[in-house]
């Protein structure tokens, strides 16, 4: 039964990554720029993540699983390697456009390759099943013995490099976002900067799973990379919505919806996350205008009218009821008095604010907050 998971798991995590690689390459030939980076780098990764899950499935014997397999550790170094590059051109360095690095980061990994080609056509190739076993051909097989050893060193060089390369990239990333303004091309770069960084995590999981006999860590495995690839697909259809939208000219409306509930929520003013100072609060200023509001929200005029008209109403309305619905939110999820959100979102006059949010929610604010279960 648990042998019979594991090629279940393994063979659906393959057909999962080659699905992952291809879609996200077919579906991203629309677009350029960044987009035409990412879907080269997801299909030659997932590519390779797949031909190395099938690899695994190559190594049972007698009912167990063959530990330090040299396929399937060379092909998931190559995938680190592939991860790494990608990880670090997202946090704006240039080292994939460097082919001596690529050359230097690959000839190692492939002249590997080969030789296990050759071990396995030769018949020198020795599995091992077990930590006792590898003991015992220091003496019966040393070439097995002592090659794999020089494989696995080796090779941990190079995962060491990959994951310096990737620290130093984050390093300098976190220092740049810390001057840079917080919009939605920043919140799509962070993405795909925590995207590469969870993957080199999840490739580097794969080096115990190589290291333990039995079936139970493989399955455990293929559960991990599957759960990750769906991970992916989510972020890559968020990032091609995002991609699209920008080029469509939709993005203005995208920014004003995400950023009116945060605005709103800043009744005294401040500087907002995407960069713009507002002294007094647009929306709880009675004498504010589309230009006020839309400065507030970093966007332009005709793109905030746009976005209202949309709605079919006028700003004047648009900008009551935005500020109707903050304060109902603050009257359900918290314990200030009523009369102090009220003068805090500019009614200065109670008797008005319990009027026109009667008329809009057809009930009395304290009657919206006993119906809505605050205390």
């Amino acid at each position: 039964m648990t042998e019979a998971l594991f090629y279940i798991t393994t063979i659906l995590t393959s057909a999962a990554a080659l699905a992952v690689a291809w879609g996200i390459f077919l579906h991203g030939r629309r677009f350029d720029g960044e987009m035409a980076l990412l879907r080269r780098f997801a299909a030659a990764n997932f590519t390779v993540l797949a031909a190395q899950r099938t690899a695994v499935c190559y190594t049972v014997q007698d009912g167990g699983v063959e530990i330090l397999a040299s396929l399937p550790l060379v092909l998931l170094s190559i995938v680190m390697i592939i991860t790494a590059m990608y990880g670090t051109a997202a946090m704006d360095r240039q080292h994939h456009k460097n082919l001596a690095l690529w050359l230097l980061m690959l000839l190692m990994p492939c002249v590997f390759l080969l030789a296990h080609a050759l071990m396995k056509v030769s018949g020198n190739y020795r599995s091992i099943l077990s930590w006792n076993q590898l003991d015992g051909f220091r003496t019966a097989a040393p070439l097995a013995y002592y090659g794999r050893g020089i494989c696995v060193a080796i090779l941990l060089v190079f995962w060491l490099l990959a994951a310096g390369m990737l620290t130093e990239a984050y390093i300098s990333h976190r220092r740049g976002r810390a001057t840079r303004v917080i919009d939605e091309d920043t919140e799509q770069r962070d993405g795909k900067v925590r995207c590469a960084l969870a993957w080199a995590l999840a490739v580097a999981a794969g080096i115990p799973e190589l290291c333990l006999t039995g079936f139970a860590p493989h399955i455990i495995y293929n559960v991990l990379i599957l759960a990750a690839l769906a991970a992916t697909t989510a972020g890559y259809v968020r990032y091609a919505r995002f991609v699209s939208a920008k080029i469509s000219g939709r993005l203005a409306s995208l920014q004003i919806a995400r950023r009116v509930p945060l605005l709103l929520a800043m009744e005294r003013g401040g500087q907002t996350a995407w960069g713009t100072s507002v002294a007094q609060n647009p929306f709880f200023n009675g004498n504010a205008t589309l230009d006020d509001v839309a400065q507030a929200l970093g966007v332009r005029s005709a793109d905030l009218s746009e976005y209202i008209q949309k709605q079919g109403v006028n700003f004047l309305a648009w900008v009551s009821d935005q500020r109707l619905r903050y304060c109902a939110s603050q009257i359900s999820s918290t314990n200030r008095k009523i009369n102090e959100i009220a003068a805090s979102c500019g009614y200065n006059d109670l008797s008005n604010f319990t009027r026109a949010f009667k008329n809009r929610f057809g009930i009395s604010p304290s009657g919206y907050r006993k119906q809505n279960g605050a205390d």
